[in-house]
Protein backbone atom coordinates (compact mmCIF):
# COMPACT_ATOMS: atom_id res chain seq x y z
CA UNK A 1 0.00 0.00 0.00
CA UNK A 2 1.09 3.44 -0.27
CA UNK A 3 3.05 4.94 2.80
CA UNK A 4 0.67 7.36 4.49
CA UNK A 5 1.46 11.10 4.38
CA UNK A 6 3.39 10.74 8.03
CA UNK A 7 6.25 8.77 6.53
CA UNK A 8 6.21 11.85 3.60
CA UNK A 9 6.22 14.43 6.36
CA UNK A 10 9.86 12.56 7.46
CA UNK A 11 11.66 12.11 4.58
CA UNK A 12 10.94 15.52 4.28
CA UNK A 13 12.09 16.46 6.76
CA UNK A 14 14.83 14.67 6.04
CA UNK A 15 15.43 16.88 2.86
CA UNK A 16 15.44 20.00 4.98
CA UNK A 17 17.44 19.11 8.10
CA UNK A 18 19.27 16.01 7.32
CA UNK A 19 20.09 17.05 3.76
CA UNK A 20 24.09 16.41 4.29
CA UNK A 21 23.83 13.17 5.44
CA UNK A 22 25.09 10.03 3.92
CA UNK A 23 22.76 8.65 1.34
CA UNK A 24 22.40 5.54 -0.57
CA UNK A 25 21.46 5.64 -4.34
CA UNK A 26 18.23 4.31 -3.19
CA UNK A 27 17.67 6.58 -0.93
CA UNK A 28 19.12 9.40 -3.62
CA UNK A 29 16.50 8.45 -6.30
CA UNK A 30 13.61 8.36 -3.92
CA UNK A 31 14.21 11.96 -2.60
CA UNK A 32 14.67 12.72 -6.64
CA UNK A 33 11.38 11.26 -7.10
CA UNK A 34 9.65 13.03 -4.45
CA UNK A 35 11.10 16.43 -5.51
CA UNK A 36 10.53 15.62 -9.15
CA UNK A 37 6.78 14.91 -7.89
CA UNK A 38 6.32 18.29 -5.68
CA UNK A 39 7.68 20.03 -8.39
CA UNK A 40 5.27 18.92 -10.56
CA UNK A 41 2.09 19.39 -8.47
CA UNK A 42 3.26 22.90 -7.34
CA UNK A 43 3.74 23.78 -10.81
CA UNK A 44 -0.05 23.06 -11.39
CA UNK A 45 -1.24 24.82 -8.27
CA UNK A 46 0.54 27.82 -8.93
CA UNK A 47 -0.26 28.10 -12.48
CA UNK A 48 -3.40 26.89 -12.77
CA UNK A 49 -5.07 26.94 -9.22
CA UNK A 50 -5.71 24.61 -6.39
CA UNK A 51 -8.82 23.07 -7.97
CA UNK A 52 -6.93 22.05 -11.01
CA UNK A 53 -4.39 19.91 -9.11
CA UNK A 54 -5.31 15.68 -9.44
CA UNK A 55 -2.91 12.81 -9.71
CA UNK A 56 -3.43 12.32 -13.59
CA UNK A 57 -2.77 15.73 -13.77
CA UNK A 58 0.51 15.84 -11.93
CA UNK A 59 1.42 12.33 -13.32
CA UNK A 60 1.34 14.26 -16.76
CA UNK A 61 3.39 17.23 -15.46
CA UNK A 62 6.01 14.90 -14.14
CA UNK A 63 6.19 12.21 -17.15
CA UNK A 64 5.15 9.60 -14.41
CA UNK A 65 1.95 7.03 -14.61
CA UNK A 66 -0.75 7.66 -12.06
CA UNK A 67 0.05 4.59 -10.30
CA UNK A 68 3.81 5.59 -9.61
CA UNK A 69 2.28 8.58 -8.22
CA UNK A 70 -0.09 6.95 -5.74
CA UNK A 71 3.06 4.76 -4.47
CA UNK A 72 4.08 8.31 -2.91
CA UNK A 73 0.60 9.83 -2.37
CA UNK A 74 -2.35 7.66 -1.74
CA UNK A 75 -4.68 10.58 -2.41
CA UNK A 76 -5.10 14.15 -3.91
CA UNK A 77 -5.52 15.34 -0.23
CA UNK A 78 -2.18 14.39 0.23
CA UNK A 79 -0.59 15.58 -2.74
CA UNK A 80 -2.19 19.14 -1.62
CA UNK A 81 -0.72 18.73 1.29
CA UNK A 82 2.93 18.31 1.03
CA UNK A 83 2.57 21.29 -1.77
CA UNK A 84 1.30 23.54 1.44
CA UNK A 85 3.80 21.36 3.77
CA UNK A 86 6.73 22.63 1.49
CA UNK A 87 5.71 25.81 1.09
CA UNK A 88 5.40 26.37 5.19
CA UNK A 89 8.95 24.65 5.00
CA UNK A 90 10.33 27.41 3.01
CA UNK A 91 8.74 30.18 5.58
CA UNK A 92 10.03 27.98 8.54
CA UNK A 93 13.46 28.73 7.33
CA UNK A 94 13.23 31.83 6.78
CA UNK A 95 11.32 33.10 9.85
CA UNK A 96 14.54 30.84 11.56
CA UNK A 97 17.08 32.53 9.63
CA UNK A 98 15.21 36.17 11.15
CA UNK A 99 15.59 34.97 14.53
CA UNK A 100 19.50 35.61 14.76
CA UNK A 101 19.25 38.79 15.16
CA UNK A 102 21.40 39.95 18.48
CA UNK A 103 19.22 43.43 19.43
CA UNK A 104 16.75 41.43 21.94
CA UNK A 105 13.53 39.56 21.68
CA UNK A 106 11.62 42.58 20.40
CA UNK A 107 13.77 43.24 17.33
CA UNK A 108 14.05 39.42 16.91
CA UNK A 109 10.23 39.36 16.46
CA UNK A 110 10.27 42.64 14.18
CA UNK A 111 12.34 40.87 12.14
CA UNK A 112 10.63 37.86 11.46
CA UNK A 113 7.64 39.74 10.78
CA UNK A 114 9.52 41.24 7.98
CA UNK A 115 11.06 37.72 7.30
CA UNK A 116 7.11 37.05 6.19
CA UNK A 117 7.00 40.02 3.98
CA UNK A 118 10.00 38.99 2.22
CA UNK A 119 8.26 35.36 1.86
CA UNK A 120 5.21 37.09 -0.15
CA UNK A 121 7.32 38.98 -2.29
CA UNK A 122 10.19 36.58 -3.21
CA UNK A 123 7.67 33.33 -2.99
CA UNK A 124 4.39 34.94 -4.03
CA UNK A 125 3.00 31.47 -5.22
CA UNK A 126 3.73 30.15 -2.24
CA UNK A 127 2.32 33.21 -0.20
CA UNK A 128 -0.71 32.91 -2.05
CA UNK A 129 -1.08 29.10 -1.27
CA UNK A 130 -0.97 29.80 2.01
CA UNK A 131 -3.22 32.32 1.63
CA UNK A 132 -5.56 30.41 0.27
CA UNK A 133 -5.65 27.32 2.91
CA UNK A 134 -6.20 29.98 5.23
CA UNK A 135 -8.66 32.32 3.22
CA UNK A 136 -11.06 29.60 1.28
CA UNK A 137 -14.22 29.30 2.96
CA UNK A 138 -13.68 25.56 1.77
CA UNK A 139 -12.25 22.54 3.26
CA UNK A 140 -9.45 22.54 0.76
CA UNK A 141 -7.91 19.21 2.41
CA UNK A 142 -10.24 17.29 4.08
CA UNK A 143 -8.43 13.90 5.20
CA UNK A 144 -7.16 13.67 8.98
CA UNK A 145 -4.25 12.45 8.60
CA UNK A 146 -3.00 15.38 5.68
CA UNK A 147 -4.33 18.28 7.74
CA UNK A 148 -2.69 17.20 10.92
CA UNK A 149 0.39 16.87 8.83
CA UNK A 150 -0.39 20.47 7.45
CA UNK A 151 -0.27 21.71 11.02
CA UNK A 152 2.44 19.96 12.88
CA UNK A 153 4.81 21.76 10.08
CA UNK A 154 2.61 25.21 10.60
CA UNK A 155 3.44 24.52 14.24
CA UNK A 156 7.04 23.91 13.54
CA UNK A 157 7.81 26.81 11.54
CA UNK A 158 6.07 29.32 14.25
CA UNK A 159 7.77 27.91 16.83
CA UNK A 160 10.71 30.08 16.48
CA UNK A 161 8.29 33.16 16.71
CA UNK A 162 6.45 32.19 19.92
CA UNK A 163 9.82 31.81 21.47
CA UNK A 164 10.70 35.42 20.86
CA UNK A 165 7.59 36.62 21.86
CA UNK A 166 8.02 34.47 25.12
CA UNK A 167 11.20 35.97 25.34
CA UNK A 168 9.84 39.59 25.01
CA UNK A 169 7.11 38.58 27.82
CA UNK A 170 10.23 37.59 29.93
CA UNK A 171 12.55 40.95 29.15
CA UNK A 172 9.10 43.09 30.11
CA UNK A 173 9.25 44.43 26.10
CA UNK A 174 5.40 42.75 25.94
CA UNK A 175 2.98 42.18 28.72
CA UNK A 176 1.83 39.13 29.26
CA UNK A 177 -0.40 37.16 27.21
CA UNK A 178 -1.58 33.98 25.45
CA UNK A 179 1.92 34.29 23.08
CA UNK A 180 0.24 31.25 20.47
CA UNK A 181 -2.54 33.59 19.87
CA UNK A 182 -0.17 36.74 19.67
CA UNK A 183 1.52 34.54 17.05
CA UNK A 184 -1.61 33.97 15.54
CA UNK A 185 -2.79 37.52 15.65
CA UNK A 186 0.72 38.89 14.01
CA UNK A 187 0.42 36.92 11.13
CA UNK A 188 -3.02 36.83 10.06
CA UNK A 189 -3.22 40.56 10.66
CA UNK A 190 0.46 40.96 8.69
CA UNK A 191 -1.43 38.96 5.74
CA UNK A 192 -3.98 40.95 5.05
CA UNK A 193 -1.90 44.06 4.97
CA UNK A 194 0.50 42.13 2.26
CA UNK A 195 -2.13 41.24 0.29
CA UNK A 196 -2.72 44.76 -0.86
CA UNK A 197 0.06 44.88 -3.04
CA UNK A 198 -1.71 43.33 -5.75
CA UNK A 199 -3.96 46.49 -5.89
CA UNK A 200 -1.02 48.76 -5.57
CA UNK A 201 -0.51 48.30 -9.04
CA UNK A 202 -3.76 50.08 -9.57
CA UNK A 203 -4.05 52.68 -7.05
CA UNK A 204 -0.63 53.71 -6.07
CA UNK A 205 -1.69 56.68 -4.65
CA UNK A 206 -3.19 55.07 -2.46
CA UNK A 207 -2.81 51.41 -1.71
CA UNK A 208 0.60 51.51 0.11
CA UNK A 209 1.10 47.99 1.22
CA UNK A 210 4.62 48.73 2.96
CA UNK A 211 2.92 51.41 4.64
CA UNK A 212 0.19 49.34 5.55
CA UNK A 213 2.11 46.65 7.24
CA UNK A 214 4.40 48.68 8.69
CA UNK A 215 1.38 50.55 10.59
CA UNK A 216 -0.20 47.17 11.13
CA UNK A 217 2.88 46.33 12.58
CA UNK A 218 3.11 48.32 14.62
CA UNK A 219 -0.34 48.83 16.09
CA UNK A 220 -0.45 45.21 16.86
CA UNK A 221 3.31 45.60 19.07
CA UNK A 222 1.67 48.35 20.73
CA UNK A 223 -1.61 46.32 21.38
CA UNK A 224 0.66 43.90 23.03
CA UNK A 225 2.28 46.35 25.55
CA UNK A 226 5.60 47.41 23.67
CA UNK A 227 6.53 50.80 24.74
CA UNK A 228 6.41 53.83 22.11
CA UNK A 229 10.03 54.56 22.41
CA UNK A 230 11.42 51.00 22.27
CA UNK A 231 9.14 50.06 19.41
CA UNK A 232 10.26 53.02 17.51
CA UNK A 233 14.06 52.12 17.56
CA UNK A 234 13.61 48.52 16.96
CA UNK A 235 11.03 49.07 14.00
CA UNK A 236 14.07 51.62 12.92
CA UNK A 237 16.09 48.10 12.66
CA UNK A 238 16.74 46.62 9.09
CA UNK A 239 15.04 48.85 7.04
Amino acid sequence: PPPPLAHFVNVVYLLHVLHESPATPKDRRHRANLARILDAASTVVFEEGVDALSIKRVAERADYTGGAIYRYFPSKDALLAAVVARAIDDLGVRLEAASHTTAGPLARVVAQTRAYRDFSREAPHAFALVATMVNDPRRLVTDAESVNGVLVRTVRAMHCVVVALNECVASGELEPADVNVRALTLFVGLQGALQLRKLEGRAPAWVQADAVFDATLHALLRGFGARTETLRDVLALGR
